[in-house]
């Protein structure tokens, strides 16, 4: 039985320790090439970890390109584990496996399919996901499903936090497949049907924008969504762009002023008025990474831009 792997982040790394550890036995894995991944939030540079335990490594920016499907081909692979790959697969790559291939995606398929489903997971507010194993053909998410590993989302979850949880079950029902196979137990599909299908759209880092006009509670969800690994939720301040990786909402203290305008301080954050209730902003950082004490931000002060007043100003400056 020869199994290759695809996979270049963190959730790869994780599923290959636990299969590496039970006595798996991986043929090769297909990866980004060293220093091509700083585009992705949880790149993970797999060529050590491979050489470490003689898994032959194919480095590929494209999986679909002649080139990665010759080399593959000369593995004469039965399977391939889906670890970590935003790439669709064509035909001619899915045909180099003598038996198929096996994709993963977390969440309860067909139920949101498509790009970013762990931020999507949290700004649904969704309290219940799982991690769905499916054969692999040349739609998007819409394979026959072989089995799912459901799992609940405590509230207040960080998209952090769910990402372990994700990791944790992908390894844990990798693990279970390759036995099975391993054992010649014979794998069963079914269909996903046309019921419940979503599709989520691709998410880019200027949708961590921090709108004040939103109601507290969607500020709050959208902190938690695209916080660590990912690229966090931002403002503008004192003309400079300002993350903030944590938040809550304010049940206590009966502040109110006008949208975006800071309320109160603290240690590490900020009160600011929302388009309904306000909502604490905590951990900020500045566009290099530091950390901000509370000192930087001024009680009264607005975050974000008034674009009708700038646009104001820079109209008079142009004149």
């Amino acid at each position: 039985m020869n199994i290759m792997c695809i996979g270049s982040n963190l959730e790869s790394f994780e599923t290959l320790k636990v299969l590496v550890s039970n006595g798996c036995r991986i043929q090769a894995l297909i990866t980004l090439p060293s220093g091509l991944g700083q585009g992705v939030s949880d790149y993970v540079d797999l060529h050590e970890f491979c050489a470490e335990h003689d898994i032959a490594c194919i480095d590929t920016e494209n999986v679909n390109a002649e080139e990665t499907i010759e080399r593959v081909t000369e593995f004469q692979p039965d399977y391939l584990f889906t670890l970590g790959w935003s790439q669709i697969f064509k035909t001619e790559f899915i045909s180099c496996f003598s038996e198929f291939v096996i994709g993963t995606h977390p969440s309860k398929l067909p139920y949101g399919r498509g790009r970013a489903p762990l931020p999507w997971t949290i700004l649904e507010g969704l309290t219940e996901s799982a991690v769905s194993y499916f054969k692999i053909d040349t739609g998007v998410d819409t394979g026959k499903l072989i089995f799912q590993r459901t799992f609940e989302i405590p509230p207040g979850t960080y998209v952090g936090e769910l990402y372990d949880r994700v990791a944790t079950e992908l390894a844990q029902g990798f693990l279970e497949l390759y036995q099975s196979l391993d054992k010649g137990e014979t794998i069963t599909f079914t269909s996903q049907g046309e019921e419940g299908i979503t599709v989520r759209g691709k998410r880019v880092p200027s949708d961590g924008l921090i709108e004040f006009n939103r109601p507290a509670r969607e500020i709050e969800r959208l902190v938690r969504a695209v916080s660590q690994p990912y690229p966090g939720a931002y403002c503008y301040y004192k003309d400079q762009k300002i993350t903030f990786w944590r938040a809550r909402m304010n049940h206590d203290l009966p502040y109110s002023g006008t949208l975006g305008q800071i309320l109160k301080k603290k240690k590490n954050g900020v009160l600011v008025q929302c388009g309904l209730d306000s909502i604490w902003l905590e951990e900020p950082t500045d566009e290099k990474g530091k950390e901000l004490e509370s000192k930087f931000f001024r009680l009264g002060d607005r975050l974000g831009y008034q674009v009708q007043d700038e646009i104001y100003y820079l109209r008079q400056k142009l004149k």
